[in-house]
């Protein structure tokens, strides 16, 4: 049996279709939906679905999620989200794909929004575009839309000291188990991206502050790509204050953002984007800008 877990949180846009969507899976389920505490139609629409219906007092969604996984009595584990719909044949492409090794704790896809704009297409885009591998072992897989073996998870539960970034982190204690955790292009899910530059800014920002705590967790964290991470907005700002003094100096930080630009630019042009590969590579542009800000100013939470 799987056992569904829905996080919601004021969903009462799109937790209904995220629910039918469960419910039309051909396999044997349990439906959990775990509410934070909305003051929308969220646990009104979610009663509809007759699920076993949960509230989370600890304000963050790991500790929702660890409500869920708690209450759970199937042999495998689903983790959606609820601005997530699930595609016919999910579950049984899901289960397929775990059954090929024993070693394999979890599989997930990628999501793709039914959204119209060129922020939503940007996103999908740079995760469903063009890509020679549709199949990868990978360290962390987004719990949006993930199936887990129960047995390999070993009782272990979400870090609630993490605001965001739980995810990497519970699938890192995985790996470091000795388990595998299998992304597939084949497991993709619908999910309702930010349309809006705003919305997005504000998502990638919030991620970045909290990516220091979760680093500070586990060493593997703390790469090459972590250290260009947080010296990236220091040595932007640094140097534009040192151009008052010396403006020659103002090349360095318009070089480095310059090629963080072309870096998507080039990305945009290989994943199909064509004419809009300029827009595309704005796009991440500024969703990178935002991360690499927040994960500056998140700092703070472990010094």
């Amino acid at each position: 049996m799987i056992s569904f877990i829905v996080v919601a949180y004021n969903s009462e846009r799109t937790i209904g279709g995220c629910l039918e969507s469960i419910a039309s899976q051909r396999c044997r389920k349990e439906l959990i939906v775990v509410d934070g505490g909305s003051n929308d139609r969220t646990r009104e629409i979610a009663k509809r679905f007759r699920p076993r219906l949960l509230r989370d007092t600890g304000g963050r969604i790991s500790s929702a999620r660890n409500v869920g996984l708690k209450a759970a009595k199937g042999s495998h584990i689903a983790f959606i989200d609820s601005d997530v719909a699930l595609p016919e044949g999910w579950c049984g492409k899901a289960l397929r794909l775990l059954a090929r090794d024993r070693r394999i704790a979890g599989v997930g896809g990628p999501g793709i929004s039914p959204d119209k704009g060129i922020v939503s297409e940007s996103l999908n885009r740079l995760l469903y575009g063009k890509s020679p591998k549709s199949e990868m072992y990978v360290s962390s897989l987004a719990t949006m839309d993930v199936l887990y073996r129960k047995a390999a998870l070993k009782g272990q539960l979400f870090d609630e000291t993490l605001v965001t970034g739980e995810d990497p982190e519970f699938n890192m204690r995985l790996v470091k188990g000795g388990r595998r955790l299998l992304f597939s292009r084949e497991l993709w899910v619908w999910h309702h991206h930010p349309v809006s530059l705003g919305g997005l800014v504000r998502k990638w920002y919030n991620y970045g502050t909290n990516y220091p705590a979760m680093a500070s967790k586990h060493r593997e964290f703390r790469d090459r790509g972590y250290v260009v991470r947080l010296s990236f907005i220091p040595v932007l700002l640094g140097f534009s204050l040192l151009s008052l003094l010396s403006p020659i100096l103002i090349s360095i930080p318009v070089l480095q953002a310059g090629l963080l630009y072309l870096i998507y630019l080039i990305k945009g042009f290989r994943v199909g984007m064509g004419a809009r590969a300029p827009l595309f590579a704005g796009v991440h542009w500024l969703k990178q800008l935002a991360q690499l800000l927040g994960t500056f100013v998140g700092l703070r939470k472990v010094m």
